[in-house]
């Protein structure tokens, strides 16, 4: 196969170099379709508190598919950067900022992509995502595809999937930020925003802490309802606290990430299965 191509430098990591499909010629997809990992970052538009931008997700999504990329040998495609709604709960309530396409939609839209992929010889498929609602969509879509393309292997990966029990719980130990207070535009993924995108996040507008005597901690449940009931809202759209966020912090998970993401995918796709109950 020809590897005269020239490379996009990782501006994060400018050792790390990673081929984007919309910047290679015809000739040069052609010659890597059916050998490369065909790597999809799938993200959302939504609010993630006052401090981050309304595209996290797909900016998470695009940075792990271009540090993978170089790591596993494969080609980055264009983002796909509308997803599910997320229910108001998950959000911590309703702010503006949700765009999001219907399920259908979303299907047709993955299903195409991905089958047009495959007209073309791709069978390796490595769809990044890091918007929780489109899991079982872009699950639906790999259940059919394996249907129209028997040879065809498809892997879903979350990057909070792979980052590990026992580091989240250092991570705890070490902040002082239990996991339950650890969701949606908190602690984790405010540092990994911060480590991608810095010039994007507003740090000065993470509500300050420890919270007023006089502020109510919102309500708690593991169901949903519409309309969110209004004890069950956050101030910000923090679930729960971004305290203890930063940059640095973001580049220990973005590299734990990278890690076990390249090492999950090798493991699916290059190695007999693991045996059961063996733990990434």
């Amino acid at each position: 196969m020809d590897r005269r191509l020239t490379p996009i430098r990782n501006r994060t990591h400018p050792e790390e170099t990673f081929m984007l499909l919309g910047d290679l010629p015809w000739p040069d997809f052609a010659a890597r379709v059916r050998d490369d990992y065909t790597i999809i970052p799938v993200g959302a538009v939504e609010p993630h508190g006052p401090h981050l931008p309304l595209a996290s997700d797909t900016m998470i999504s695009e940075y792990f598919a271009r540090r993978l990329a170089p790591a596993l040998g494969g080609y980055v495609t264009p983002s796909i950067g509308y997803g599910i709604a997320t229910p108001p709960y998950r959000l911590g309530g309703d702010f503006p900022g949700v765009i999001n396409i219907s399920g259908a939609t979303f299907m047709h839209l993955i299903t195409d992509v991905l089958s047009s992929l495959a007209r073309y010889g791709a069978r390796k498929y490595v769809i990044v995502n890091s918007a929780i609602d489109n899991v079982s969509f872009l699950c639906e879509v790999a259940r059919l595809l394996r249907e129209s393309v028997p040879d065809a292997r498809v892997m879903v990966v979350n990057w909070w999937d792979v980052v590990g029990e026992r580091f989240r719980d250092e991570l705890a130990r070490e902040t002082g930020v239990e996991r339950r207070d650890d969701h949606h535009a908190a602690m984790v993924e405010s540092s990994l925003v911060m480590h991608i995108a810095p010039d994007a996040v507003h740090p000065d507008r993470i509500p300050c802490l420890p919270a007023r005597a006089d502020q109510r901690e919102p309500r708690r449940m593991r169901y949903h309802v519409f309309p969110l009931p209004p004890d069950a809202t956050t101030d910000s759209g923090i679930v729960y606290t971004a305290r203890q966020a930063s940059a640095e912090l973001g580049a220990r998970v973005a590299d734990r990430v990278t890690q076990k993401m390249a090492d999950a995918v090798r493991l699916e796709f290059e190695t007999p299965p693991r045996r059961p109950g063996e733990l990434l």
